[in-house]
């Protein structure tokens, strides 16, 4: 299949998935995203295996689906914050593993362990911030914060290839190039507009900070996983999206704008 039908095809159903689980309840949106998290651990393991480490998948996964699943339901349900403390002994469980394995590359296990469900688990763990802003569950801002990753992707790439000529970070990522970065803020800028009529709930002034968040951190997300992917000689993060790559290659733009943006929100 021709790579652009195949990656438009892919796309497609990727968007109407998301959409759908956001618009129709909380909980789809939670098990979608669920899935993801997970999906997004297994592919950064299978990526550290390339190194001399060995992560304690275990340990690893449940960190990860400890932190998505406890801070959606501090908001969802209101559960008490306090049982954030079940933290200390899984990441406690890590080194003790450790410990009685007497492994020589302890030290590069347990990093590479707890790094797992830091990079991908935990940015997700502050979209619950953006789903439940305001104390009720409203697929608005959060469908927004997607809208304006997915039109600073396409403006990139868009006014990359018309017009890119001046390498952005060629030693990561030869492809990107300034023109594509700038297209693809002008884009989020544009989106944010948009937003601020059609989805509403914020000013319109919340919603361009947003957008240049989701611009510029989006695409340092993008440089750095390509970085981490440069460092273990792989071209993508997984096959699961046919013509996009890997859930990781699709969500890098959330790894350090999510959590940004969420801050945001809390202090603006």
């Amino acid at each position: 299949m021709n790579n652009l039908l195949q990656r438009t095809i892919t796309g497609l159903f990727f968007v109407v998935a998301i959409v759908a689980g956001l618009w129709w309840h909380p909980i789809a949106y939670m098990a979608i995203f669920a899935i993801v998290v997970l999906l997004g651990m297994y592919e950064f393991i299978q990526m550290i295996e390339g190194l001399d480490a060995k992560v304690r998948v275990f340990w690893a996964l449940m960190i990860g689906m400890f932190l998505y699943l406890s801070s959606y339901f501090i908001f969802y349900t209101q559960l008490p914050p306090r049982w954030l403390i079940v933290m200390v002994p899984l990441v406690g469980g890590v080194f003790l593993t450790e410990l009685y394995l007497k492994n020589k590359n302890s030290l590069l296990n347990i990093a590479t362990t707890l790094i797992v469900p830091l990079y991908v688990a935990l940015p997700f763990a502050f979209l619950h911030h953006l789903a439940f802003f305001g104390g009720n569950y409203s697929y608005e801002i959060l469908l927004g914060f997607f809208i304006l990753i997915w039109g600073n992707d396409s403006g990139a790439y868009v006014i990359g290839s018309l017009l890119g000529k001046r390498k952005l970070f060629p030693s990561v990522s030869p492809a990107k190039s300034w023109e594509g970065a700038i297209g693809g803020f002008l884009f989020s800028m544009g989106i944010a507009v948009l937003n601020y009529h059609l989805l509403g709930r914020l000013e319109l002034r919340d919603w361009l900070v947003i957008g240049t968040f989701v611009s510029v951190l989006g695409t340092y997300g993008d440089l750095i996983e390509s970085m981490l992917k440069r460092s273990v000689n792989i071209k993508d993060s997984g096959s699961v999206l046919p013509g996009h790559g890997g859930v990781l290659d699709r969500f890098d733009g959330v790894f350090f704008s999510a959590p940004a943006v969420s801050c945001y929100l809390l202090f603006c």
